[in-house]
């Protein structure tokens, strides 16, 4: 065993000296022959095994075509067994192997004393990849992951509905308050906020006299978060309302307020001016202008090491409220209510962080004029100038067959339904992750009503949908090792990434759920009962984790669109690939059975 090598890598770089030694002193190394049976179900564990060389199958004690995972070069076994008292499952030698064996004794001695290597063992994918990128960046502290305390609030001041302006204003300068909470009476019976720049409004602007009660200037109802949540959920639910205050609330008692001010005094990022600065641009120059500090903005975090799935959600907002004002913009004011502006794939999502293409749609409402060919050109156009890069499928405005009226999308969606064919599943699984962004939001909702209701149970349709995930590779040898190109490279989404979107896309068409982005979507089948929560917990994490895989190589330059530069990988990093495409590969037999398409 190269200790020195074993001991770089988590958690095994978590030993202290002492610890390292005794291991070195009491590992032994085994040989086993194809067939040979190394661990029991049901027995205790005698050690902790680490594979040198060959391939180890994990399957199930009584049905032999239930396997659950292969260990090959450096993967360890069973962790679950030791820290249990019991193996669960049955370990075969599939290759001739040399396994290096830690006595059980030692390791859980070494679990007691240290309880971060013990954590790091139980690790999930996602809490790998965390401290993998903690590893990377030593002494930063993320304050995107830090949770919202007391101590990042301001006192809450309460005030009758009756209070006037000049004793709301007196309070506020005697007490250093630049807002108060009003309580709006029984008729209302709920709290409203109203700030400095309320009272000078109501005063300098509206003319409303001092004696006036407060009640008549406060805006309700709060925009409400809880104690323990994000603050980068606190930023973005800032951004998405484009409020500058939210009232934090431990259950249903007040804690104070978190104003923007006290978020951005903790961290570098400034995503809320940014989206400030978009819905204040009067002019499309302006938002061409700041598109770019979109990417910037994406990528500062994602070296930063926060969450791919915080990232996305904050990108998401950033891009919408930018497409939303250049519509605005562009669009002359009779379209503003008569057409609804889309965004698909991955856009639509809310998965998107680099710009990679322009997926997008309009619906018309029925009986009213249709925008301009020009028009809609030119809107493609400034998308262009945005930095979002033509689409080589033409899922766009200025492609006609993505611009129909409300009844010409219903006459499109019984299309879909009756001819499955390859270009007719494209473009259903393009609008099932349709999101409006800009116009007549109405005008999707009736959509995706239609959508359900033709669906119905169409058992048979659905199974012709989901087999586009069925059709790419995972990239995984028989005996569970990631298959060597020879370019060295390897397409993440086709390996992996789109099996899990389009997969759980069709879960979710067949169960009506409504949610948008793959991860809200298992959660949703989740809480409904769908699909099984240790089964949604690592869909999750295999999706999250490869399209983190994907990031970081784009964001260094090493990756080329979703070409992974297997190269560039760290023993870790492809570790954690190999388990999220045996995730994948599951998943694959999950859907062909679901799909009745195994027989």
């Amino acid at each position: 065993m190269d200790y020195e090598a074993r001991f770089q890598q988590s958690p095994f770089d978590l030993l202290t000296e002492n610890q390292r030694n005794r291991v070195i002193r009491a590992a032994s190394l085994s040989w086993f022959k194809p067939g040979q049976k190394l661990l029991k179900a049901g027995a205790e564990p005698a050690s902790l095994m680490i594979v040198q060389k060959g391939v180890i199958e994990e399957r199930h004690h009584q049905d032999k075509q239930k396997i659950y995972a292969h260990y090959a070069e450096d993967d360890l076994f069973d962790v679950r067994g030791l820290l249990e008292g019991q193996i669960k499952h049955e370990y075969i030698c599939l290759e001739e192997a040399l396994v290096q064996e830690v006595p059980a004794p030692l390791f859980i001695q070494l679990c007691e004393e240290n309880p971060e290597f013990r954590e790091g063992l139980q690790a999930d994918l996602s809490e790998k990849y965390d401290r993998l990128h903690q590893d990377s960046r030593p002494g930063m502290t993320d304050f995107l992951l830090s949770r919202i305390e007391p101590g990042h609030c301001r006192p809450a001041r309460i005030v009758a509905a009756d209070t006037t302006l000049t004793e709301s204003a007196r309070i506020m300068e005697d007490e250093h308050f630049d807002a108060l909470l009003v309580d709006m009476g029984p008729e209302i019976a709920e709290l409203g906020i109203v700030t400095r720049t309320d009272l000078l409004r109501a005063l300098a602007l509206e003319e409303m006299p001092l004696s006036a009660v407060v009640s008549k200037v406060a805006v309700y109802p709060l925009i409400n978060i809880e104690s323990g949540d994000y603050l980068f959920n606190a930023l973005l639910l800032m951004t998405q309302r484009r409020v500058e205050r939210l009232t934090v609330f431990d259950n249903s008692e007040l804690v104070g307020l978190l104003d923007l001010n006290q978020i951005l005094s903790l961290a570098s990022s400034h995503s809320h001016l940014l989206a400030m600065r978009i819905v204040r641009a009067n002019t499309i120059a302006e938002l061409v202008a700041l598109a770019p500090e979109i990417d910037k903005q994406a990528r500062s975090l994602f070296s930063n090491g926060v969450r791919t799935g915080f990232v996305m959600q904050l990108v998401s907002t950033l891009n919408d409220q930018l497409l939303k004002r250049l519509f605005e913009l562009h669009f002359p004011p009779e379209f503003h209510d008569s057409v609804c502006l889309l965004s698909l794939g991955s856009e639509g999502r809310g998965e998107q962080v680099l710009k990679t293409d322009q997926d997008n749609a309009l619906i018309i409402e029925d009986d009213k004029p249709r925008p301009d060919q020009l028009l809609l050109e030119e809107f493609t156009n400034l998308l262009l100038d945005c930095g979002w890069p033509l689409c080589e499928g033409q899922v766009m405005v200025c492609n006609p067959h993505w611009v129909l009226t409300q009844s010409q999308w219903q006459q499109r969606i019984a299309s879909w339904i009756g001819n499955t064919s390859p270009q007719h599943m494209m473009d259903m699984a393009m609008m099932a992750d349709a999101r409006p962004v800009a116009g007549n939001a109405q005008l999707y909702k009736k959509f995706r009503k239609q959508l359900h209701k033709a669906l119905g149970d169409q058992e048979a349709f659905l199974a012709t949908f989901v087999a586009p995930a069925l059709q790419f590779d995972t990239r995984l040898t028989f005996f569970g090792r990631i298959k060597e190109g020879r370019d060295h490279k390897m397409d993440v989404k086709k390996a992996g990434i789109f099996t899990l979107v389009h997969g759980i896309r069709t879960l979710s068409l067949e169960h009506r759920v409504k949610a948008r982005s793959t991860v809200d979507r298992l959660n949703k089948l989740r809480e409904v009962g769908k699909i099984e929560a240790d089964r949604a917990s690592k869909l999750e994490e295999a999706f999250l984790v490869l399209n983190r895989l994907r990031l970081e190589q784009q964001v260094a330059g090493s990756c080329s669109g979703n070409e992974l530069d297997l190269d560039a990988l760290d023993y870790r990093r492809r570790d954690m690939l190999r388990h999220c495409l045996h995730t994948v590969k599951k998943f694959h037999q999950y859907l062909r059975h679901h799909y009745h398409l195994d027989r």
